[in-house]
């Protein structure tokens, strides 16, 4: 019986050291995700970021053009001026929602 207790006991020790490690394993991995997650995040921000200023750019830029068409073509810089109002106007409905 004595036997029999202790291949019990050393089965569950081994089962309960196998479960530790396994704990371990999963812990480690998921603060690798949280890192790599974290990372992501801020890359993203990142991104956001140099997107807008590059969106900016762009604006600035459309404006230039229509400005410089308007001593040649005022048509054409109404029509320019215009396509900037109705995407500044669309950026504020979406900023709305």
């Amino acid at each position: 019986m004595s036997a029999e207790i202790d291949n019990v006991l050393c089965s569950l020790s081994d089962k309960f050291e196998q479960l530790v490690s396994l704990y371990e394993t999963t812990r480690i991995a998921c603060d690798k995700m949280q890192q790599d997650n974290q990372s992501l995040k801020e890359r993203g921000q990142e991104q956001e970021s140099k997107l807008m200023e590059l969106e900016e750019k762009n604006k600035r830029l459309l404006i230039t053009q229509a400005f410089a068409a308007a001593n040649g073509n005022s048509e054409e810089a109404k029509e320019k001026i215009s396509k900037i109002v109705r995407d500044i106007d669309k950026c504020i409905t979406l900023l709305t929602k």
